[in-house]
């Protein structure tokens, strides 16, 4: 006996009552399910008979009579065995994979990926079957989330705006994604100037300080951007982040990578500029500016995810400017000291 689709289903299955961006949102019930009492000559019937419900059929979902998912039946395998073969026979459960529907969507991806599953089942607290989010939704995610955040990179504004052809979009609303963080930018670096202005008496008496400033600015920010990007990856990723022994593991890294560019710096500035007291102010800056990508590469981003607020939105100028000013402050409060 085929039992309608319909039925097997959890009746509340409206992806629009889910947060955007959740795994409900992106989900679809138009999938085939079946009891496991079937056997699969009934669930080749059961197919051609709904085959044009279904929005997929990667999967043939296995329910019981409370809708529970406990299961799932490759295309491969119903036509690998018997059509006598019951469905509980060989039916996957000991490795089934499915997320709640308040899942966030790149996760699920990530989910898909890691398992290299096609479909991602999608369940509610007791167990019943959702829906799915299916393998052409889960390739849209990736390369929507992929796009938003090379553009949050590269400080664009609004990244979940189409961007695909910049000749159909009009100038004015081209400028305005692109120029506010370019403004925000612009300011950082007049503060970044007004900083390296209150230490002209020391810029004067050592001119040689003024030449190691790039040097400084960027050790730094290639260390905060590193961190950054695993920060905002592992926070996406992983929910359920131990966010106090994350911090730690990510300190000693950051500490090493630290000793290692402050000891390597002081080590060729002796042999450039002799045993004066250059080479100690550029090792112990460097060693200190790195440390402060802890400010921009962890905190931020942790900062930004627990108000609720998208973690990539730390990347790009806000970051580049925070980290600018720190190191500079930094590079000149160890000078002014030592000198």
């Amino acid at each position: 006996m085929i039992v309608p689709n319909e039925f097997m289903l959890h009746k509340d299955t409206e992806n629009q009552k889910w947060p955007w961006g959740s795994a409900g949102r992106n989900m679809t019930d138009k999938i085939p399910v079946v009891l496991p009492s079937y056997t699969l000559g009934d669930v080749i019937q059961y197919l051609r008979l709904h085959i044009k419900e279904f929005d997929t059929i990667n999967y043939v979902y296995v329910a019981d009579k409370d809708k529970k998912l406990v299961g799932t039946v490759s295309i491969k395998d119903l036509y690998t065995y018997e059509p006598e073969t019951k469905v509980v026979d060989i039916f996957t459960h000991g490795s089934l994979v499915t997320v709640p529907p308040t899942t966030d969507r790149e996760e699920v991806s990530y989910i898909a990926l890691k398992h290299n599953i096609k479909a991602v089942p999608v369940v509610g607290t007791d167990g019943a079957l959702l829906g799915i989010v299916p393998d052409e939704r889960i390739l849209s995610i990736v390369y929507q989330e992929l796009h938003e955040d090379i553009l949050h990179l590269a400080g664009v504004h609004r990244a979940h705006a189409d961007y695909d052809n910049i000749l159909e979009i009009p100038l004015l609303k081209t400028l305005a994604h692109r120029v506010p963080w370019l403004l925000v930018g612009l300011l950082g670096g007049l503060l970044a100037a007004r900083v390296i202005g209150s230490f002209e008496k020391i810029l004067q008496e050592n001119l040689i300080l003024a030449a190691f400033i790039p040097l400084i600015v960027y050790i730094a920010d290639a260390v905060g951007t590193q961190l950054e990007a695993f920060t905002i990856r592992d926070f996406v990723l992983f929910r359920k982040l131990n966010i106090v022994r994350y911090a730690a593991r990510q300190f000693l890294t950051v500490l090493i990578i630290a000793t290692l560019l402050g000891g390597m710096l002081m080590a060729v500035s002796y042999g450039f500029y002799g045993y004066g007291v250059l080479p100690l102010i550029l090792g112990i800056a460097v060693f200190s500016a790195v440390l402060s990508s802890l400010v921009t590469g962890l905190f931020i981003p942790f900062s930004l995810r627990k108000f609720g607020f998208d973690p990539a939105n730390a990347s790009g100028p806000i970051g580049t400017i925070v980290q600018d000013i720190l190191s500079i402050l930094i590079y000149f409060v160890v000078a002014s000291l030592l000198v």
